[in-house]
């Protein structure tokens, strides 16, 4: 499964970006000028392991909040 998680942060958007590519599973993240501050395109194997991906997101000092799209195939 793919996803698109947009990203709300509390700190500086660079420095979460970067951590969150250090997250296997993710494949790219980008900081953002708009309404979300980042964004992170996600693969897992299914829908369990999507949302550990996107719940390891929140370990990451900064974020506040995400919105996942799930792509469709």
């Amino acid at each position: 499964m793919r996803a698109y998680v947009f990203i709300d942060v509390e700190a500086d958007p660079t420095e979460v970006v970067s951590s969150l590519r250090d997250i296997p599973g993710v494949k790219e993240a980008d900081a953002l000028f708009g309404p979300a501050d980042a964004v992170a395109h996600i693969e897992a194997p299914d829908e369990a392991a999507l949302t550990e991906l996107v719940l390891q997101m929140y370990d990451i000092e900064g974020l506040s909040s995400t919105d996942t799209r799930i792509v469709i195939e």
